[in-house]
């Protein structure tokens, strides 16, 4: 239909692109069944007249001929297609290829190979930090901190110092006295001709600039404080101000994780994972993000969903109500996104059977209020028709209907 009934007349050139994305999706397993095959046969008949049809654009009829080169090649593909690997996927390749164990590559997360030198950074004159790979070398860039007790600087790019032996009460008639301060970099670590002196030598970067070379710096010596000058009195700092998490690094830091969960199925290092967020106030977004990837990546998916939040349930990381909120999130979404995933309905009623199931967790009242959170009568029946039939296969599952029979009653009411 897509090419048309006449070989004679050339096809639009999205229906050929469309056919050409057909067959390079599903044209091998259309080739697994003798059936099939023989239709098959007829379309890539049709497709080799396509291929020599000068009518079509060169682009196209290459993009035929390659469709053709693939079948002839048993569906192997010249080349294999580069795609962006997470790191969980790195890991288990790396795994596999250095014949570990599953899950044995989990660990270097957190151990980082210090850099050669055995120092994790050094301080600047200025009193910066330079941490390798942390960001540059000037005041404000990230990676930098300033050490306690080292010079001031104001606004002006203005250094202020202040010697050990100034006594705190003259520090404020000190800071009369500025000395100008080229910028702060830390020479020590600048190439050669990037700026300044190097080795008592003036860089090329200056050179020609006709500009003298600034003399050598001299010791400023403090200044005399008149005993007439009354000493200050330093206010107390405030306490910093506790700042909130910020919701997008959580958010990417549990797709991390939940990504590397998935694909190694270690409970213990998802537990540590969740722990070190140090955010329980984003529980029940963690929750909605674990249904939510789960769910995209298909059915087979339900048991560990189940099985991850149980575990952290019984180890006192999420509470009840972590995930009852959680699940209420994720039904306020439902409609949308049951659109792309038509099982999610099924499979986020058959995860509420299973925590139904695990006492303490959910209950039918919890299932009522998150039926009351989708709109759409169908995908409401669908996740309350999963739940039972989940909650009803299980062993004790009958007890439990039987225990909150007038909650279920409640649910069916919805309908």
């Amino acid at each position: 239909e897509l090419l048309g009934n006449d070989p004679k007349v050339c096809p639009a050139e999205e229906n050929v692109e469309a056919v050409c994305q057909f067959f390079n999706t599903i044209g091998k397993q259309l080739d697994e069944n003798q059936k099939s095959k023989r239709i098959n046969d007829m379309y890539f008949d049709r497709l080799k007249e396509l291929a020599a049809n000068p009518q079509l654009a060169a682009r196209l009829r290459f993009m035929v001929r390659n469709v053709l080169d693939l079948r002839t090649n048993n569906w192997v593909p010249r080349r294999e297609e580069v795609k962006a690997k997470t790191i969980s996927e790195i890991h288990t390749e790396a795994e596999k290829n250095m014949g570990l164990r599953p899950g044995a590559t989990a660990g270097m997360r957190n151990n980082r190979a210090v850099p050669s030198g055995g120092a994790q950074g050094s301080i600047s004159p200025s009193g910066y930090i330079n941490r390798p790979g942390a960001g540059g070398m000037m005041p404000g860039m990230p990676g930098i901190r300033k050490m306690p007790g080292m010079p001031g600087i104001d606004d002006g790019n203005w250094e202020v110092p202040k010697p050990r032996s100034m006594p705190r009460g003259a520090e404020s008639a000190a800071s009369l006295t500025r000395v100008a301060q080229p910028p702060l970099l830390n020479q020590r670590l600048l190439p050669q001709g990037t700026g300044g002196f190097i080795s008592g030598k003036t860089s090329a970067f200056f050179q020609g600039s006709g500009a003298p070379p600034p003399a050598p710096a001299t010791q400023v010596p403090p200044p005399t404080v008149s005993s007439t000058v009354v000493p200050s009195v330093d206010k107390p700092l405030a306490a910093p101000l506790a700042t909130k998490p910020n919701t997008d690094v959580l958010k990417r830091k549990t797709i991390s994780l939940l990504e590397e969960y998935f694909s190694v199925r270690l409970l213990d290092e998802a537990l540590q994972c969740v722990e070190e967020l140090k955010s329980p106030a984003y529980h029940p977004e963690f929750v909605k993000e674990a249904l939510s990837l789960g769910f995209e990546k298909g059915s087979s998916f339900v048991e560990p969903i189940a099985k991850l939040l149980e575990y952290l349930f019984s180890k006192n990381v999420l509470s009840a109500d972590d995930v009852k909120t959680g699940f209420l999130l994720y039904a306020e979404l439902l409609e949308d996104l049951a659109i792309d995933l038509p099982k999610a309905p099924s499979n986020f009623g058959e995860i509420i059977g299973k925590l139904v199931l695990a006492r303490g967790l959910i209950d039918f009242n919890a299932v009522k209020e998150i039926l009351s959170k989708i709109d759409d009568g169908y995908f409401k029946k669908a996740v309350f028709t999963s739940a039972m039939k989940t909650v009803g296969s299980e062993t004790g599952g009958k007890e439990v209907m039987d225990a909150q029979a007038s909650d279920i009653a409640a649910c069916e009411s919805l309908f």
